[in-house]
């Protein structure tokens, strides 16, 4: 039997032939490549890069507001927003962390961040750091903007001595829902 014939003899008892079957799967291609590539595209992010400043020497507040002294310490006085695309406006959110490097009886922390408003602030029992924020900014197209970042220490009696070193690390949520980490060091000295 030549194979239109058996073709026909399991049309006829299927319903749906081969060749039926064959040119609906040729016509779907195109539109799941198409449905595919979409996501890909939409995927790809804004023209924006982030760093922080180069550290240098910073002024840490206490912790309690209006006691204590401020203490001297390293770290970046800004983080760096640099648009290579179209102007984006936010709001851009974000995290902070700021883990102690081995053990430490102190915590260092975020003070503020211009333009943001900071909540979740809290230190662990472990004095590692953690917050969030939102930045309403809008980065023009082919600028840099500098965001100021103020530090405070965690003010604990007795008080620690010596200088005590923390990892930063700031996740930026820019508003086409991509992440930008970027990550430095403070230190405080007691």
């Amino acid at each position: 039997m030549s194979e239109i014939l058996q073709e026909e003899v399991v049309a006829s008892e299927s319903g749906v032939s081969r060749r039926r079957v064959v040119a609906g799967v040729a016509w779907s291609l195109p539109v799941i490549a198409t449905a595919i590539a979409a996501p890909a595209a939409a995927a790809s992010g804004l023209s924006a890069t982030t760093l922080l400043s180069a550290a240098s020497t910073i002024t840490l507040a206490s912790s309690a507001t209006g006691q204590g002294t401020s203490r001297e310490g390293t770290g970046p006085a800004d983080f760096q927003i640099i648009n290579s695309g179209s102007t984006f406006t936010g709001p851009i959110t974000g995290t902070v962390n700021i883990k102690p490097v081995g053990i430490v009886s102190a915590g260092v922390g975020v003070h503020s961040i211009t333009s943001a408003t900071l909540t979740s602030s809290a230190y662990t029992s472990t004095h590692e750091y953690n917050a969030t924020f939102t930045l309403a900014q809008e980065v023009p197209a082919g600028q840099t903007v500098s965001v100021p970042i103020f530090f405070q220490y965690e003010r604990v009696n007795p008080a620690p001595s010596g200088t005590l070193a923390y990892t930063l690390t700031i996740t930026l949520r820019l508003p086409d829902n991509t992440d930008r980490i970027i990550v430095g060091t403070v230190t405080v000295t007691y």
